[in-house]
């Protein structure tokens, strides 16, 4: 899969609507919201707050969320909004880790049923 076919999350109006109609799954290094779009594909938005430390550390929190979803992106069962907030800790997570965590968020969400679409 390359770069550019991840679709990215730009307004903030559709990062609000993910916040207040997804789901949430939280891990020791992630905060996953998710839930299903009207749309043909998937997109995807990140947040790594300021407090996260510097400019270089945020980057390349960023890079390693992008790669793991890019892994996962085959995974995700039907066209949705997934919003992955990074936590304190999560700089000293590994690529590893973000694909567990987003794996395992993904079958929560599935479990409850919020990637269920009558479309």
């Amino acid at each position: 899969m390359n770069q550019q076919s991840l679709r990215t999350l730009t307004k903030r109006r559709d990062f609000d609507s993910v916040f207040k109609k997804g789901k949430n799954h939280s891990s020791r290094y992630l905060v996953i919201y998710a839930m299903p779009n009207s749309l043909n594909f998937s997109r995807f938005g990140l947040a790594v707050s300021k407090k996260i430390g510097k400019a270089v550390v945020r980057n390349r929190l960023k890079r390693l969320l992008r790669e793991s979803l890019r892994a996962l992106s085959k995974e995700i069962p039907v066209p949705c909004d997934i919003v992955i907030i990074a936590r304190k800790l999560a700089p000293e997570g590994s690529l590893n880790d973000f694909i567990n965590d987003i794996k395992l968020a993904l079958l929560r969400f599935k479990d409850e049923g919020i990637f269920d679409t009558a479309d």
